[in-house]
């Protein structure tokens, strides 16, 4: 065990050399870096070479230092660990280069390859940088300060694609500096791990596994079967194992990830974000506007969510309903969603809120908003970890792995981790309605290494068949069901359309005293007055976000690097949340055209969305300024923060607090923001649509595959639009009520399925 455990303190991928940019490109990528994140000398120090440090007068040195030293008291912050945080340029921190080099090999496309390469090899020529910095000298060696003109030249340029680079290079610095950084972690005495942590038990997983390739085997696949195979291990896949195996029916689950038991979790910050997240945590849509993170490991996104626990609003039931969709109206749905919320003790018992979630709901209180508890999957049971974005080794959380996932097992369910599907399997003949009857899936099954990690180099692959005699379900999320069914040869327009990311913006506020926000439950609070602005269901909620030092910071904006700096170091007085669209927009999601197997998304933010954030935005600014913040600011670049002044009062009606909102918040109202803006997404739904025929959906009511017999989908890209609220509860819903179908066909023990279901 010990060996293992040595084994995941770096559980990360290599990268491959042939893929690796180039001395040349690395130089002039770790340029730009460094000067998003550079070096900053105190004036005190002596004058270094201006092309390595940023230098700062002798009147901006004693801001700073002051600053700073408010931010900190001077045991946790003396002034050598301040220098240090100031002097310390992200190139020269341990694991950043890896960190790069695998995001440039493992998780960008082509295209964002292509184009990174092009624009670091440019820089490095006469031509290039002309047109790249309006300067025929190469980038590296320019000084800092001509390089931050030219930054923010990029950043603040009426060319979109100028936006865009902006964008891809700076939030390399934003991105990998919170997770390398050797004196940020100091600064804000943040623990790697949550304080007073006890690992939970766990329910103890078997995983198949496949011997080795044999010579004179080597081109056969490995074949098993079972009545039902499932494609996905998250939160509808889950579901649908419990209930189809406690059934009497035998369940495969596959899932391309892999199982960390408690004691590895919560992993570090980059270790849990490249091995617990699609793409190492960072999939970006095709303008860049657009980050989107989505789970990826045994248990899905409910491994790695919050705990929020909120049930389908009635205006949306009833909106979907009026697609032909009654179910959603009905008792039925409504059983499922309360059995899915017993069965892992949905409550707000025993909710103890932090003090980001305290501020909310007393906020609001104040100025008469509709502010309420979120109920948490936690077996009613005390749950204040704010780690659990990166694992819940605490076991608390009752996600897929420590309710649906042990009840499959227990009633027979099989498991593989490791196996990514490449197509489902037709028969030759056709039913008697014509459709394809799907009788399994077929793929590639990647084994642990020796030491049982996912990093050595000694694993090996296996072609797998899993063979259905029943039905297949695809539970693969939005971002991979489509690409497996268009892989399959499912002709429907609809498949990949429709993409709903619940589109957020960040408002931050800072205040007198520590707040220490990673500590305590991340999400148990939620404004719900801006949910229907439209008339039609259409709004925004407002929310507590994970305060996680690397998942908070990139979405600071960035003015210049002392100010980055400083704002980063505020993060132990600060308090994070987010105005959250349910999208009217749309996009899609589309396979990568060099690999079928790699998700692309073009989503652009509609206006009415982008109105609809911003009304939220000054919904959560009122709220916290009545409650004290002495700093608001939001995760935009042309937006300067609020500051209140020391004789100043937060009362709503303050005259430069008012200001403020009328000439900087209330403009973005009209849906117009910059081109710099940046949103983020951590919900994707609906590009499987479910609907009432193959013209509008790709679903049945029942959740099958138009134009199959046997195919299902059970996860949130089955969503007939964004469902407003945190998904989990309405993926799970869906999907036991699909199981509930598929049993009923064709379940041995139907008659006892429903009942121990609810257990």
């Amino acid at each position: 065990m010990q060996q293992i455990l040595e084994q995941l303190k770096s559980p990360l991928p290599s990268a491959p050399p042939h893929r690796r940019l180039s001395a040349a490109q690395w130089r002039t990528l770790a340029t730009i870096a460094d000067t998003i994140i550079p070096s900053i000398s105190l004036h005190r120090t002596g004058t270094p070479d201006d092309n390595k440090s940023l230098i700062l007068s002798p009147q901006t040195h004693e801001i700073a230092l002051r600053e700073l030293r408010d931010i900190s008291s001077a045991d946790q912050a003396p002034d050598a660990l301040i220098e240090a945080y100031l002097a310390e340029p992200i190139s020269s921190c341990p694991g950043f280069e890896d960190a790069v080099q695998r995001l440039y090999t493992l998780y960008m496309d082509d295209d964002q390859r292509k184009g990174l390469s092009f624009l670091l090899t440019a820089l490095d020529t006469r031509a290039g940088a002309l047109l790249f910095t309006g300067t025929t000298t190469p980038l590296h060696t320019l000084s800092i300060k001509r390089r931050l003109e030219i930054v923010k030249g990029w950043q603040d340029a009426y060319i979109p694609a100028y936006n865009t680079i902006f964008r891809s290079v700076s939030v390399l610095g934003k991105l990998y500096w919170p997770r390398v950084s050797t004196t940020l972690g100091r600064l804000l005495s943040f623990p790697h791990t949550p304080l007073n942590h006890n690992f939970g038990e766990a329910y103890p997983f078997s995983f198949v596994q496949f011997p080795p390739p044999q010579f004179e085997k080597r081109d056969l696949p490995d074949m098993i079967e079972a009545d039902i195979v499932i494609v996905g291990s998250g939160c509808g896949g889950a579901v649908v194992a419990s209930v189809l195996a406690q059934a009497g029916l035998s369940v495969i689950v596959a899932d391309k990830s892999y199982y960390w038991p408690p004691q590895y979790l919560p992993m570090s910050e980059m270790n849990g974000l490249a091995n617990l997240f699609a793409n190492g945590g960072i999939t970006a849509s095709d303008d860049s506007a657009m980050s989107v993170l989505a789970g990826s490991c045994w248990g899905g996104g409910g491994t790695v969510n919050w705990s929020a626990s909120l049930q389908l609003q009635g205006f949306v039931r009833q909106g979907w309903a009026q697609k032909g969709l009654p179910y959603f109206t009905s008792a039925a749905f409504q059983n499922d969603m309360d059995v899915v919320c017993e069965a892992m003790g949905v409550s707000t018992a025993h909710v103890e809120h932090n003090v980001t979630n305290q501020k909310l709901l007393e906020g609001a209180r104040r100025l008469g908003m509709n502010a309420k508890t979120v109920p948490q999957n936690t077996g009613g049971e005390t749950h204040s970890c704010g780690y659990c974005t990166l694992g819940c080794g605490s076991c608390g959380k009752k996600g897929p792995t420590e309710s649906w996932l042990p009840s499959a097992a227990k009633a027979g369910a099989q498991f593989v981790e490791g196996f990514e599907v490449d197509h489902v399997i037709f028969s030759d003949t056709l039913d008697d309605h014509g459709d394809r009857i799907a009788t399994g899936v077929q793929g590639i099954w990647t084994s642990r290494d020796s030491n049982s990690g996912t990093s050595g180099g000694d694993r090996y692959k296996r072609k797998v068949i899993l063979k259905a005699r029943h039905s297949v379900i695809i539970s693969s999320g939005t971002l991979g069901t489509p690409l497996i069914l268009h892989r399959s040869g499912i002709k429907n327009s609809h498949v990949g359309a429709h993409l709903r990311l619940h589109p957020v913006i960040t408002l931050g506020a800072v205040f007198d005293t520590d707040v220490r926000p990673w500590e305590g439950s991340i999400l148990t609070s939620v404004v719900n007055d801006y949910e229907n602005l439209d008339g039609h269901g259409h709004g925004v909620k407002l929310e507590a976000t994970n305060m996680i030092p690397s998942l908070w910071m990139p979405g600071l904006a960035w003015y210049d690097p002392l100010q980055y700096k400083i704002s980063c170091a505020k993060m132990r007085r600060s308090v994070g949340y987010i105005s959250l669209a349910r999208d009217t927009g749309e996009g899609r999601v589309y396979a990568d055209a060099s690999d079928s197997h790699r998700a692309r998304i073009a989503y652009t933010v509609s206006k009415k969305d982008r109105a609809h954030i911003a009304i939220g935005l000054e919904g959560l600014a009122k709220i916290m300024h009545v409650s004290g913040a002495r700093e608001i600011f939001i995760s935009l670049p042309t937006v300067p923060p609020f500051v209140r002044s020391e004789d100043s009062s937060s009362d709503l009606n303050d005259s430069a607090f008012q200001d403020w909102l009328k000439t900087h918040i209330r403009p973005l109202q009209s849906g117009k923001m910059p081109a710099s803006a940046q949103f983020a997404s951590a919900h994707q739904m609906g590009t499987a649509r479910m609907g009432t025929s193959a013209s509008n959906s790709v679903v049945s009511p029942e959740g099958r595959v138009w134009g199959t017999m046997g195919l299902y989908v059970a996860d949130a890209s089955n969503f007939p639009s964004a469902s407003g609220v945190n998904p989990m509860i309405t993926n799970m819903a869906i999907s036991h009520g699909i199981a509930r179908g598929i049993r009923d066909r064709w379940g041995v023990e139907s008659g006892k399925g429903e009942q121990r279901a609810r257990l």
